[in-house]
């Protein structure tokens, strides 16, 4: 062998172990450790898949969430209440008892109509004219004259809340036509006040139970000269029609 192929067969062994050595992973990290290089990726490595936000691919932005939130306040629903009662024109028809004469029952029976307004969520106020009669009868064998009159005068009525219930009032002047024992007709005049509870049936029509008194002054029997104060009394039950 010559010295030229003594020297180059080495040095090409040298080289071929070199290159092999650097295809070596471990090898090209040692080499990076000793240099203070980061190793460059081999060729013949696969890198694993880059997760799209970590390779700068452009993601629509979460929305952004705000710093509170105010809760919305919940629909509050108020309860149907009961339609309140309104103002209008009236007319009742009463039929029940009368005493002119203590202890003496005469059938009695009245109209009215009249307008109320409307004064308040369950108060109502209004005029009124009626008339009414109280029926002849007999007791003792004596006969009991039958008793005309007319009223007019003022109203009210309160209703109990959102109740169908309610309470009535009525006051006013009345005049009364009759006659005396000898057959004589008669007229006296007066006051009247009437209390009475009432119960709605509907938007326009209520049943009524009222008590009324009626207050009249007539020439006394012993005392020509002066006047003696009476009363007679009523109970009935009547309907009343709204509009």
């Amino acid at each position: 062998m010559n010295k030229l192929t003594a020297v180059a067969v080495p040095v090409l062994l040298l080289s071929a172990a070199t290159a092999q050595a650097q295809s070596i992973p471990g090898w090209k990290a040692y080499r990076a450790q000793q240099t203070g290089q980061q190793p460059a990726p081999a060729a013949n490595t696969v890198q694993a898949p880059v997760a799209p936000q970590q390779a700068g691919s452009l993601q629509p932005a979460a929305p952004l969430q705000p710093a509170y939130q105010t809760a919305a306040a919940p629909y509050a629903t108020r309860p149907a209440s009961k339609p309140k009662p309104e103002g209008g024109f009236f007319v009742g028809v009463q039929g029940g008892n009368g005493w002119v004469y203590e202890d003496i029952d005469q059938r009695a029976v009245a109209v009215s109509a009249g307008y109320r307004w409307q004064a308040g969520d369950y108060v109502q106020v209004g005029v009124e004219a009626g008339s009414g009669r109280l029926d002849d009868t007999t007791w003792r064998d004596y006969e009991i004259p039958e008793v005309k009159f007319n009223t007019i005068g003022a109203n009210a009525r309160f209703n109990f809340g959102n109740s169908p219930w309610f309470g009535v009032a009525r006051l006013g002047y009345w005049n009364a036509r009759s006659k005396d024992d000898w057959g004589d007709k008669v007229s006296v005049d007066g006051a009247y006040g009437s209390l009475g509870v009432g119960v709605d049936i509907g938007r326009h029509f209520n049943l009524q139970l009222v008590y009324t008194a009626y207050a009249y002054s007539a020439d006394g029997y012993y005392y020509d000269d002066e006047y003696d104060v009476s009363r007679a009394d009523t109970v009935t039950l009547g309907g009343e029609v709204r509009f």
